[in-house]
């Protein structure tokens, strides 16, 4: 079960989700196939590295007690350091290179959403793997209604390794059901609607 979770680890979803469109909609991203490779490496070191490196020097100072974040009350901080990176990340993908509505859209709905994840941690430890998972299924789902993307096999990859990543965050003892299930809804949801209407 550690394994699913690591896999689903929340700070990957960008990296999947980007990988998975290069290969499945090419023209969804403004970008040509000969600089892919070079975009996947910055999505990676700016979605996964840099806030990974965040979480491990909050680790390093004492300032967290676990790299899972799992007491709810040392959530706050990193997650705003995060939200804030992200922020930056975001307005380097979509302003500076202009990669097109539809990733343009998916990057700032996840930089929104980390946003309601660092409001709602003050007051309910949300599972941010469910959460994150879930808002890929999401994202796979609203682009195949708002641009005719045809991925059955992702749809349901995806929704089968969020059903297991949830699973293994409730099997692992580190949430209880309602927190894997208002992740889920938040995560799905969100990512979803804005993908339809705004994508």
């Amino acid at each position: 079960m550690k394994i699913i979770s690591a896999i689903g680890h929340p700070l990957l979803m960008a990296t999947y989700l980007s990988f998975i469109l290069l290969l499945k909609a090419p023209e969804l991203f403004a970008i040509p196939i000969h600089a892919a490779w070079y975009f996947l490496l910055a999505i990676f070191l700016t979605t996964c590295l840099i806030p990974a490196f965040i979480i491990f020097s909050f680790r390093l100072f004492s300032k967290v007690s676990s790299l899972e974040l799992i007491d709810r009350e040392e959530r706050p901080i990193p997650f705003l350091f995060i939200f804030i990176w992200y922020g930056v990340a975001c307005f380097l993908f979509v302003d500076r290179l202009q990669l097109g509505a539809p990733f343009s859209t998916i990057i700032v709905s996840i930089t929104i959403l980390i946003g309601l994840l660092l409001i709602t941690t003050r007051w309910f430890k949300i599972s941010i793997h469910s959460t994150a998972i879930w808002s890929g299924a999401g994202i796979f789902s609203a682009l195949t209604i708002t641009y005719g993307v045809v991925m059955p096999e992702i749809i349901f990859g995806s929704i089968l390794l969020a059903g297991l990543t949830s699973t293994s965050r409730l099997y692992l003892g580190y949430h209880q059901p309602k927190e894997v299930w208002s992740g889920t809804i938040l995560g799905f949801c969100f990512c979803f609607l804005a993908i339809y209407f705004l994508g």
